[in-house]
């Protein structure tokens, strides 16, 4: 490489001296000298001219302003003056005829058609839906304890099995109550036969007292002898029922239907009924419930809910049956007990001829609102509002048939509110916020947009409701909005078919399409 350069310079140079030892070299050089220097005298004399002609106007001009008849100005001084005059006037002349350019390049992008994607303007179903975060609660969770002391000795569970109401869980060691069973059935016995003995005595006793044969006194404690017994023979069969029932209780069992959780004491250890830990868990889980709060200015929304009558009857077991969460169709609940929720957005269940049972649905969606888990119904609402909070409690019922809830999990609650039909709809991208307000760019006939400010109602997924300023077959801008203004010219893009299989723009009647990740 710096052999290469070497080179360079050598032919370079070599070069510039064939160049400057040219006899046409002089003569241009000689040629280009006699030119500048008459060019240089021009522009000086030209100079000296517009000296001699600006010199005595300046200083007229600044001695009537400064008002000293004494001012001179220099020739230099006024070569400034001059030159800076120039560049000032020659500047403003160059930013004015590049303003009205930049001005008339911007106006022509203005008026040029903007690609936009529309959408029409339709009646379509709209589900009022509100959401709040809620807590799974089990209906039921018990903490089973012994009620006698003993060795656990057995256990007859693993460690979160699913365990039925009156299974045997475990044993405590039953020996000392069998025997003190025993004990009790021979002390009955004995009484017995000693009730039996008196009883034949006092027949006995009865007879020779109406033959006049023994005083009334020994009849009398005969009798009283025979109601001793009897007095004996109760207190026995209380003791043999109490050592039956504390048998009974060295069999532990299920009270609930549920899932068990961890062993908190292991066999072979002394339990008592004083413990504070108890022995295990049992957690209900089918059906189970969720805890969540919404604000109090939507208990006007539960309004159908909160006026219901009351059931006829008061069933003491909060547990209900099974069959009570699933669907019905063209069927009446027995008196007394819940409506058969349809877990879609219908019309309400009658439990009979005289009150209706208002079923509102709910679902419950993961952490991320990506997954429906489960679908319930509400079952109840609390009687008062947090002050701390300003909401209200609410319960949803599910029956939980896939093991989707757990206790004390957070899930994304969806209270279907109410359904609202023959709506104006549009697409949620149509709606435009600034200083009008909330408005959408509505389609002209003639390929120009206005802007028209709309009053929105509640949102369903893709869809929102436009309460006041639009009608059914407007058609709206919903994408490409950023360059667009009032009067705007645009052209109709393509993607609006492709965004509208329909040929409509959305989806018929408002209804949301399916997400393959909700297609639960």
């Amino acid at each position: 490489m710096k052999k290469l350069l070497e080179q360079l310079s050598a032919l370079t140079q070599k070069i510039w001296a064939s160049i400057r030892n040219s006899p046409k070299w002089a003569t241009l050089a000689a040629a280009s000298k006699a030119r500048y220097l008459l060019a240089h005298q021009k522009v000086c004399a030209a100079n000296q001219k517009m000296v001699a002609y600006t010199q005595p106007k300046l200083e007229t001009l600044i001695r009537r302003v400064s008002k000293n008849t004494a001012f001179t100005l220099s020739a230099k001084a006024t070569q400034i003056i001059v030159y800076v005059a120039i560049y000032i006037v020659i500047s403003f002349i160059w930013h004015f005829i590049g303003g009205l350019l930049e001005d008339s390049n911007a106006r022509n992008a203005r008026m040029r058609p903007v690609s936009v994607v529309t959408a029409p303007v339709k009646l379509g179903e709209i589900t009022v839906i509100q959401t709040a975060l809620g807590t799974v609660t089990p209906r039921n969770t018990v903490t089973v304890y012994p009620q006698v002391s003993g060795i656990l000795s057995k256990v007859f569970f693993k460690e979160g099995d699913l365990v039925q109401a009156g299974q045997l869980l475990a044993l405590i060691d039953p020996r000392p109550y069998e025997a003190s069973l025993k004990q009790a059935q021979g002390t009955l016995d004995k009484d017995k036969a000693l009730l039996a003995n008196a009883e034949l005595d006092l027949k006995r006793y009865d007879t020779l007292l109406k033959q006049d044969s023994i005083s009334h006194q020994v009849y009398a404690t005969q009798k009283a002898l025979v109601q001793q017994y009897k007095g004996n023979v109760l207190t026995d069969e209380g003791a043999l029922s109490n050592a039956k029932l504390q048998l009974e209780f060295a069999h532990i069992t299920s009270p609930i239907n549920g899932r068990i959780g961890l062993r908190l004491v292991d066999p072979g250890n002394l339990v008592q009924p004083s413990s504070t830990n108890g022995l295990f868990v049992i957690t209900q889980l089918q059906p189970t419930t969720v805890l969540f709060s919404v604000p109090q200015d939507t208990i006007p929304s539960f309004k159908k809910f909160l006026q219901e009558p009351p059931p006829a009857e008061t069933v003491a077991n909060s547990e209900p049956p099974k069959a009570d969460l699933q669907p019905v169709a063209n069927a009446a609940p027995e008196k007394g007990q819940h409506a058969h929720p349809d877990l879609s957005p219908a019309s309400p269940v009658k439990t009979d001829a005289a009150t209706e049972k208002v079923v509102i649905p709910i679902e419950s969606w993961n952490s991320n609102s990506s997954k429906k888990l489960a679908t319930g119904y509400l079952e109840s609402i609390d009687n008062e509002i947090d002050v701390t909070t300003g909401t209200v409690k609410l319960r949803g019922i599910f029956a939980n048939e896939d093991m989707t809830l757990f206790p004390n999990q957070f899930v994304n609650v969806r209270v279907v509110l109410d359904v609202l039909p023959n709506v104006v709809v549009i697409p949620v991208p149509g709606v435009q916020r600034g200083t009008p307000g909330t408005f959408v760019y509505r389609l002209n006939t003639n390929n120009t947009v206005s802007v028209v400010p709309v009053k929105l109602g509640p949102v369903d997924g893709e869809n929102v409701q436009v309460v006041e300023g639009l009608s059914p077959g407007n058609i709206v801008v919903v994408d490409g909005t950023d360059k667009l203004r009032n009067g705007a010219k645009v052209i109709v893009g393509q993607a609006s078919v492709s965004a509208n299989p329909n040929a409509n723009g959305y989806p018929r009647n408002g209804q949301r399409q399916k997400n393959p990740s909700q297609a639960n």
